[in-house]
């Protein structure tokens, strides 16, 4: 599997945290770095996701299917 690249997440991040910090009220990114943070951030989530169904997957199949017994009560 390839490597993440999380380089303009952490950018972002700095930019922000400097932001806040001096009190400005807007960050301002070029088009460049946009679409570099977009990028990233699909693949990030896009893999996150993918190993989330791999965890739940393996979960399920460990354990069995689920029996859910139902019955009146005391009425």
């Amino acid at each position: 599997m390839k490597p993440l690249n999380t380089i303009p997440i952490e950018d972002f991040l700095n930019k922000a945290r400097i932001a806040v910090k001096s009190n400005q009220k807007q960050v301002v990114l070029d088009i460049k770095e946009v679409q570099s943070l977009h990028d990233s951030l699909a693949i990030v989530m896009t893999r996150l996701s993918g190993e989330l169904d791999q965890i739940l997957g393996s979960a399920q199949s460990a354990s069995g299917p689920a029996q859910v017994k139902m019955d009146g009560g005391n009425f």
